[in-house]
């Protein structure tokens, strides 16, 4: 079996207990998934119904215990999720027996061309193993940056093997869990699929200016009771909110994460653990990283990727970390008149113009603006989002409205495709031009949420202004989360409290409501059945928080 890159057209309070009982009950009861699937979903009962709080009591959110946990202010948390142990658990989740620095490694090879690779077996993946006519190295087709710098964290000092480890907290090159994130929000509006992702960030504690590397584990959790919907995920929500209860301690806290991720959680029946392989795989979550290591050999442009956990069972599990394609990042230079002669060109520059619903919303909220609404992105996705402005710029950093200069068929049809979508926003005609359009498709890439959208407070057309990083507090511009755990401006105080609306919001609604009657049930499950197959890159679903950006 040789694995090649595939281009796809990816102790809390016992009355918190007592509420996510009654919100499974409601749902068919609190058994297995199987069990549920091999009957039909029972009515929920009037004593059920009773046994609800109405309307629902929900704790006021603190983001820093609800949303998001950090170095910065739970150090001793943080302290209990290293990556070692991360990985095992997902080589235990499907029987492998390999080592876990070996897998990383293995992972971190990927970065390297085969010709200067750490690992030469048949399945070893490369940055080139796929290339274009020419040989360049590709990743669906568009151009892939290739050797990384990064593929040095593929080797093994021979002198002391310990040396650059991940594992060792005295080398180099070891990887600090920064943070833990709460996304309950990207669960999907309809269809009952999956129940948010759950995520940890790991930064190179060793980091300077110049070697900087972040690794976020963004696991989907599958909803045990898909044929209730999205209104299964009561016990999810309530868990989250529930860790802004005052009365809790930080010990309390601690193990209701741990066991959360790692293990389950009692008033969490039927639900699994985050970290697992399975929740990294196709139709699934992912694994990102952004990557901005310098070497001897110089810089090379930031980029921010992303890899998809794939399982070979030919004689023994293993598991492999792939590159896939970069979610709601089109190759840059679909922008650009030079690709209109190209199939792909032609055909982004068509799809694009249904994508102005998502970038243009009702409203002023910045959470609102979206991509989602693009058709066959996984089309146009490339495999990498490029941060490097430079003098010149980088040809595919992912600046839209820079790379869309002189293609003025395309500006003029993106200004005719907005006039009646700004009529039906009660938006006089020109209030957001083309180039506006492509600015908010670059807030919506990696490259542009991270810092090409954020250098300054961005007029991006019509009532929508994108959030500044502000350059004289932490953690500065690029990132959201640094290496010490401290958080951004745009995070702390646009998309944090957007999450913490649509998390309250959530329990308010559904702890009051017959979740799950046999119909309902029945209509959910058919609406479920499409979301729950989706593959990496096919269209996306709208979900409970709108935007995906980080």
């Amino acid at each position: 079996m040789h694995l090649r890159y595939v281009s796809k057209f990816p102790f809390i309070a016992a009355v918190m207990g007592a509420a996510a009982s009654v919100s499974l009950g409601a749902c068919g009861g609190a058994g297995p998934v199987d069990d549920v699937a091999a009957g039909e979903a029972q009515e929920l009962t009037t004593e059920g119904a009773e046994a609800l709080t109405c309307p629902a009591s929900v704790p006021v959110i603190d983001m820093r215990k609800s949303l998001i946990v950090t170095k910065e202010t739970d150090p001793n948390i943080l302290a209990e999720f290293p990556l070692g142990f991360v990985l095992q658990r997902l080589l235990t989740s499907v029987g492998s027996s390999q080592d876990p620095e070996v897998f990383y490694k293995r992972w971190w090879d990927t970065q390297n061309a085969s010709s200067n690779a750490a690992f030469t077996d048949a399945d070893a993946i490369h940055c080139d193993d796929e290339t274009d006519s020419n040989g360049n190295p590709t990743l669906n087709g568009y151009p892939y940056t290739c050797p990384r710098n990064e593929g040095a964290l593929a080797r093994t000092d021979p002198l002391n093997p310990t040396l650059n480890s991940p594992f060792n907290p005295e080398g180099p090159n070891f990887m600090e869990p920064v943070a833990l994130v709460n996304r309950f929000d990207l669960a999907p509006k309809e269809g009952g699929s999956h129940c948010g992702e759950y995520r940890i960030i790991y930064a190179k504690k060793s980091s300077s200016v110049v070697d900087r590397n972040f690794i976020i584990f963004e696991a989907q959790l599958p909803n045990p009771h898909p044929e209730c919907g999205v209104a299964a995920c009561l016990p999810v929500a309530e868990f989250w909110a529930n860790l802004s209860d005052p009365n809790m301690t930080a010990t309390q806290r601690q193990n209701a994460l741990e066991g959360f991720y790692f293990y389950g959680r009692p008033e969490l029946p039927g639900f699994e653990p985050v970290i697992k392989a399975a929740h990294f795989m196709a139709g699934t979550g992912q694994i990102r990283t952004n990557q901005f290591m310098a070497s001897s050999g110089g810089f090379q442009p930031w980029v921010l990727r992303e890899f998809k956990l794939e399982l070979d069972n030919d004689s023994s599990p293993r598991l492999f970390v792939k590159p896939v394609t970069v979610k709601e990042n089109p190759f840059p230079g679909l922008f650009n008149a030079s690709f209109a002669s190209d199939p792909r060109g032609a055909a982004f520059q068509s799809s694009f113009l249904d994508a102005l619903d998502g970038l243009v919303p009702s409203g002023s909220d910045e959470n609102d603006i979206s991509l989602r609404t693009l058709p066959n992105q996984g089309l146009f996705n490339s495999g990498e989002s490029i941060m490097d402005p430079g003098n010149p710029p980088h040809p595919n950093n992912n600046n839209y409205r820079a790379r869309m200069q002189g293609n003025t068929a395309f500006a003029a049809n993106i200004d005719a495709a907005l006039g009646p979508i700004l009529a039906s926003r009660s938006l006089p005609p020109g209030m957001v031009t083309a180039d506006n359009a492509a600015d908010r498709a670059t807030t919506q890439s990696c490259a542009g949420c991270h810092e090409l959208s954020s250098r300054d407070d961005e007029n991006v057309g019509g009532v929508h202004v994108w959030p500044a990083h502000a350059p004289t507090t932490a953690p500065g511009t690029f990132v959201h989360v640094n290496e010490d755990g401290e958080i951004s401006d745009p995070l702390r105080w646009t998309f944090l409290p957007h999450r913490a609306q649509v998390l309250t919001s959530f329990i308010e609604a559904k702890a009051c409501a017959a979740a799950c009657s046999s119909e309902a049930a029945s209509a959910a499950s058919f609406a479920a059945s499409a979301d729950e197959v989706l593959l990496d890159g096919a269209e996306q679903v709208p979900t409970l928080g709108g935007s995906t950006t980080h």
